[in-house]
């Protein structure tokens, strides 16, 4: 729909922030050459899929910038932000291992409460056998 979207997001987040009450109603939503933005709609629904503006319920014409929007504005910008995104993917790897490492110790934990609780239903067992034993002798 949109082929340069995150230059869009940068130019709109930049007109939501310094907007006077950072609000501003989508039809108002600017291309990156500064004309008015065709089927803002669509593209109010994008910003408010990512968190960056809310869009008033009941006709979904005003944009509020909301406090993601405002911290990824502050600290760098939209293309700021994916850059910081996609170098923390990198390491995603590392958190799926760490995943995989908790499970694994949780099945073991299990496991070792399991085999707990047969070794003392088989310890009752065998004092009741005991005492029935001594009963008998």
């Amino acid at each position: 729909m949109f082929d340069n979207v995150d230059e869009l997001i940068e130019v709109n987040l930049k007109l939501l922030y310094t907007s006077k009450s950072q609000f501003m109603m989508r039809i108002n939503f600017k291309d990156e050459f500064g004309f008015n933005l065709k089927n803002s709609g669509a593209f109010a629904e994008i910003l408010q899929d990512k968190g960056l503006i809310k869009l008033e319920i009941s006709q979904g014409f005003r944009c509020d910038l909301t406090n993601f929007g405002k911290l990824v504005f502050e600290n760098g910008g939209w293309n700021e932000y994916l850059k910081t995104v996609q170098s923390y993917a990198k390491f995603n790897p590392i958190v799926d291992m760490d995943l995989k490492v908790e499970k694994i110790e949780k099945y073991f934990l299990k496991k070792m409460i399991l085999t707990g609780i047969i070794v003392l239903v088989l310890c009752f067992f065998i004092t009741l056998l005991t005492v029935e034993f001594l009963k008998i002798s």
